[in-house]
């Protein structure tokens, strides 16, 4: 690819790509392209009080909370987005199904939102808020 075809193309990435290709890098297990998707100082604010609740610093910490989640779930945990809506100010909100199985039998499926914050062409921030905050805790407790 050419010098001035690499440029075009990274002209028309968009936010609502970004955000796209972080919830396909997610469904892959593909750890590595999400955290390149990620800036380094970004955060993850998980929005409920259970054991995931809180704030995640950077990107090491963001992919370790993914980590730990996706190995509590024994990989079934799945993030599906319902649509992808963007301002074009680098603000994208994000309805998802999110669901899951545990090893003992415990299951989640229901709605979240995540809010994401883009900035030249990687996410600065997520906001996550879950839908049923009760029956989440419970999910992770």
């Amino acid at each position: 690819m050419t010098a001035s075809m690499q440029t075009a193309r990274t002209a028309t990435i968009t936010d609502v790509d970004v955000v796209r290709a972080v919830f396909g890098a997610f469904a892959r297990g593909d750890l590595a392209a999400l955290s390149d998707l990620l800036h380094a100082d970004a955060t993850w604010h998980h929005h409920n009080d259970d054991r995931f609740g809180g704030i995640y610093c950077g990107a090491d910490a963001i992919i370790a909370y993914l980590t730990e989640s996706a190995l509590l779930t024994a990989g079934t945990l799945r993030a599906e987005p319902q649509q992808v809506m963007a301002d074009g100010e680098g603000h994208v909100a994000v309805p998802v199904r999110l669901s899951a199985s545990r090893p003992d039998r415990r299951t989640m499926d229901g709605p979240q939102v995540v809010l994401v914050t883009v900035a030249g062409g990687r996410v600065r921030a997520i906001e996550q808020f879950v839908g049923d905050p009760a029956a989440v805790a419970a999910f992770w407790a």
